[in-house]
């Protein structure tokens, strides 16, 4: 069996300035949206069309873009530019790669930094990217290696490359929506971890591991660093001889004297080898600059929801981990705060992902962590941990809404304790996307009489 992703259908990764002179249709007005329209009017295309299924307000557009709200209105375009979050398996994502080509911004951007020489380091995996990408563009800028980070996480890519990034190098965050349309990929590679994750999206398990991996599939041999825990799935998709452990390329001693202070859990630990030796991939001597690595780790902070510290209220400390969206990410979580009490609220858009090994997990720590659920997987979750309990006590609580979770959590927590909102599944069936999830969570929290963290 050939171990390359198969690509997604019929989609080119061209440079910007291909776009000249031609018709471009940028379906998806969102950042990446946005940035796609930046790079077809700064390259002179001859018109932009934009296909989103929302309204967009025309005055909003520049001169020059028109829009719509009929995807099939692209197919008179030379060019289409496909936002990340509509899946080319869709039928009217394959239909229109029919009829005219199809690429993406990340591709773009990717080609134009290869063209231009650009030091590109590509960092995914189902969860600890952000946190892998973050650590390593800080790490190599504090090492007298600027760099710019981009990509998933914030900035898009195609607005990071059309601003120029000058000598620096850039540290890219990968999602799998944009991995799967990245064919020629040839510069580094950091691989965080892998757990099933987006099947509605990729419509199979197996399809999302490859698609994830596909950014990868031209990378030079040993240009790739995993780790142990994604090893194992990587060598199914990928050539093993691509791939590096972080053991391999880390100096002797140092692994020891980098202490991430405010980066807890053993996931992290393993977030911040994998940085590290993708720095060393780069060209980074780790060795010869052990005091600025060092520092730059125990100064690195958490980001935003990924195991974060918002509120105290009598005692009890208030984390949002909102991008947990996988029971593999909970589970992290858990084991992050092992040692303290702890109340878990869970529950979102149900994907089909399988909850009884976090179900079991639970069970098993019945004696120090309770379980809060809102809709619509907490039902599907409470429901394993009873069939899991077999009549062993449980606390768990199921409610209908976040306020009445908080709230739940609220009066069976300790002082001392941790309550955890780690949902291990989207946001989307009650909320715009997790940041409005987190920023509920806070809101109610403060209500309720919580102090803030402050983060500096």
């Amino acid at each position: 069996m050939d171990p390359r992703p198969a690509p997604p259908p019929r989609e080119r990764s061209l440079r910007p300035g291909e776009l000249a002179g031609r018709r471009v249709g940028v379906w998806g007005h969102g950042r990446e949206g946005r940035a796609a329209v930046r790079a077809a009017l700064a390259a002179g295309a001859a018109g932009v069309l934009v296909a989103d299924s929302r309204p967009v307000d025309p005055s909003s557009l520049p001169e020059g873009v028109t829009a719509t709200a009929d995807v099939t209105d692209l197919a008179g375009c030379d060019v289409v530019v496909r936002s990340p979050g509509i899946s080319p398996y869709r039928e009217d994502a394959r239909s229109l790669a029919d009829r005219t080509v199809v690429t993406t911004g990340t591709g773009m951007a990717l080609a134009e930094a290869a063209a231009r020489g650009v030091p590109v380091l590509c960092v995914t995996g189902t969860k600890g990217k952000s946190t892998t990408s973050a650590l390593a563009a800080a790490v190599l800028t504090a090492a007298g290696r600027p760099a710019v980070h981009a990509g998933n996480i914030g900035t898009p890519l195609l607005d990071a490359v059309l601003d120029g990034v000058g000598d620096h190098t850039l540290v890219v965050e990968v999602s799998s929506y944009q991995a799967a349309a990245v064919p020629d990929f040839a510069g580094r590679g950091a691989l965080t971890s892998l757990a099933p994750e987006h099947l509605d999206w990729h419509g199979s398990e197996e399809t999302y591991f490859r698609d994830k991996l596909r950014v990868f599939t031209s990378c030079p041999e040993r240009s790739v660093v995993v780790s142990a825990q994604a090893r194992p799935l990587a060598e199914q998709h990928l050539d093993p001889a691509q791939l590096v452990d972080p053991a391999e390329v880390l100096p002797a001693g140092l692994a020891g004297r980098v202490q991430p202070v405010h980066l807890p859990g053993a996931h992290n630990r393993s977030n911040v080898e994998v940085a590290l030796a993708a720095c060393a991939l780069l060209g980074l001597d780790l060795a010869a600059a052990a005091d600025a690595v060092t520092a730059a780790v125990a100064a690195f902070r958490a980001l935003p929801h990924r195991l974060a510290p918002v509120a105290t209220l009598g005692g009890v400390t208030f984390v949002d981990d909102t991008l947990s969206t996988t029971p593999v990410s909970v589970l992290a979580a858990l084991d992050a705060l092992a040692g303290r009490p702890l109340t878990l609220i869970a529950g979102g858009q149900d994907r089909g992902l399988d909850y009884t090994g976090l179900a079991r997990t639970l069970v098993q720590r019945r004696d120090t962590v309770a379980l809060v659920t809102v809709p619509d997987t907490g039902a599907r979750l409470a429901g394993d941990v009873r069939r899991e309990a077999a009549g062993a006590a449980v606390r768990l609580t199921e409610t209908q809404s976040l306020a009445e979770a908080v709230a739940a959590a609220i009066a069976g927590t300790a002082p001392g304790g941790v309550v955890l909102l780690s949902p291990g599944a989207p946001s989307y069936n009650r909320f715009r996307d997790f940041e409005e999830l987190a920023a509920t969570y806070e809101q109610i929290l403060v209500d309720a009489g919580a102090e803030r963290v402050r983060t500096s």
